[in-house]
C-alpha cells in the first residue's frame, strides 16, 4: 500500500476509536478547539495581552488560511472517513470536504504564529500540545483521515513561513501609501479568500456527489452533506477586513498599548474576550431576526466576522484607553493623596 493510501485508511480511525471507548468519549468533547469562539479567544489574547498589531496580523493570517483551506478542499474534493466507512463512527456532522483538515491547518498557523512572537518555552509547549490535541480530536471523531491532518500541517506551516517572510515588506509598503490607497489595498487583501476559492468551486460544476457518501453520512449523523459550496471564504474575507480596518481606525485615533500593570491588562483581556464572544453569539441572531441571514447568507456571515474582528482590534482597545487609568497616573494620584 502506498503512503497516501495508508494515511487514508479508515481502519486507522476505527482502531483509534475502538482502542479505548472512554478515551474516545473524552477526546470527542474537544471539538470546540476548532470553533470560532475558541479562535476569537486566541485572537483576543494576542491583541489585548501583547498588542493590537499582532492581533491584526493574526486575523489577516487566519483569514488567508481559511480561504486557502476551502480552495484546496474544493480542488481535491476528498471524502471524510465517516462518509465512506461504516466502521468509523461520525461523532459530528461536517458538510465540507475532508482534505486538508481545517483544524490542523488553522492550528499550524495560529499556534505557530504565537510561538514566533512570544518565544517562551511554556508557550511553545502549550501551543504544541494544543495543536496535537486539536488534530487528535479530528481522528477520534471520525471526521478526518490521517492524511488530512498531515496535509493540513504541511500547508499551514508553509503558509505561515510565507506570511512571516512577506509581512514585513508588505507592511512597509502599506505604510508608505496614502490612507485612501491603503484602504484599497486592504480591500484587495480581504478579497483573496474569495479569489482563490471561487475558481476551485466553479471547477466542480457538473461534479456529482457519490450517492454512497451522502447516504452513509446521513445515516451516521442524521445530517445531509452538501460539500460543493462556499462555506468559509465569505467569513474569512470579513475577518481580514475587520482586522485591517480596525487597526487602521485604532492608529488614526492615537493607537493603544496594553497596560503595564498586569491586573489592568488581565481585566482588559477578560472584558475583551467576554464582549467578543457575546458579539459572535448575538450577531447571527440579529441577522436571523432581520431576515438578512435567510435572504443573503454570505453577506450575513461576512458582516458577522467583520464586525466581531473590528470590535476586537479597534473598539475594545479604544474603550480600554478611555476607561482604564494608566499605571503612572494612578501612582501619581496615590502619591499626591488625591
Amino acid at each position: 500500500m502506498d503512503i497516501i493510501g495508508f494515511l487514508m485508511d479508515p481502519g486507522i480511525n476505527a482502531g483509534i476509536q475502538n482502542f479505548s471507548p472512554s478515551l474516545t468519549a473524552i477526546m470527542t468533547q474537544g471539538e470546540f478547539l476548532d470553533s470560532m469562539p475558541w479562535y476569537f479567544l486566541l485572537i483576543c489574547l494576542v491583541t489585548f495581552w501583547l498588542h493590537p498589531r499582532y492581533g491584526a496580523r493574526l486575523t489577516t493570517l487566519f483569514g488567508l488560511n481559511a480561504g486557502l483551506n476551502e480552495a484546496v478542499k474544493l480542488a481535491c474534493h476528498l471524502p471524510r472517513p465517516y462518509w465512506i466507512a461504516d466502521t468509523v463512527r461520525g461523532f459530528s456532522a461536517h458538510s465540507s470536504f475532508g482534505f486538508p483538515s481545517g483544524a490542523a491547518m488553522t492550528g499550524a498557523v495560529i499556534y505557530g504564529y504565537i510561538i514566533t512572537i512570544v518565544r517562551r518555552w511554556w508557550v511553545v509547549l502549550a501551543c504544541v500540545v494544543l495543536l496535537l490535541a486539536t488534530s487528535a480530536v479530528r481522528l477520534f471523531s471520525g471526521i478526518h483521515f490521517a492524511l488530512d491532518i498531515v496535509g493540513g500541517w504541511a500547508i499551514g506551516f508553509l503558509l505561515l513561513a510565507l506570511f512571516l517572510l512577506v509581512m514585513p515588506k508588505a507592511e512597509e509598503f502599506a505604510f508608505r501609501l496614502s490612507r485612501p490607497s491603503r484602504i484599497i489595498l486592504f480591500l484587495c487583501i480581504a478579497a483573496v479568500p474569495l479569489l482563490i476559492s471561487i475558481p476551485a468551486y466553479l471547477s466542480l460544476a457538473g461534479w456529482q456527489l457519490p450517492g454512497t457518501w451522502a447516504a452513509l453520512a446521513l445515516q451516521q449523523t442524521g445530517s445531509a452533506i452538501s460539500p460543493v459550496r462556499l462555506q468559509f471564504s465569505y467569513g474569512a474575507s470579513g475577518i481580514i477586513l475587520g482586522g485591517l480596518f480596525g487597526y487602521e481606525f485604532l492608529q488614526a485615533r492615537g493607537g493603544w498599548s496594553p497596560p503595564q500593570d498586569l491586573i489592568q491588562r488581565a481585566v482588559v483581556t477578560a472584558a475583551g474576550i467576554i464582549s467578543a464572544l457575546i458579539a459572535n453569539a448575538c450577531l447571527p441572531l440579529v441577522w436571523k431576526v432581520s431576515g438578512l441571514a435567510a435572504a443573503v447568507p454570505p453577506l450575513a456571515m461576512f458582516l458577522s466576522m467583520m464586525l466581531v474582528t473590528f470590535w476586537i482590534i479597534a473598539c475594545v482597545p479604544l474603550l480600554a484607553g478611555k476607561l482604564v487609568l494608566p499605571t503612572s497616573a494612578r501612582s501619581a494620584t496615590a502619591r499626591s493623596g488625591k
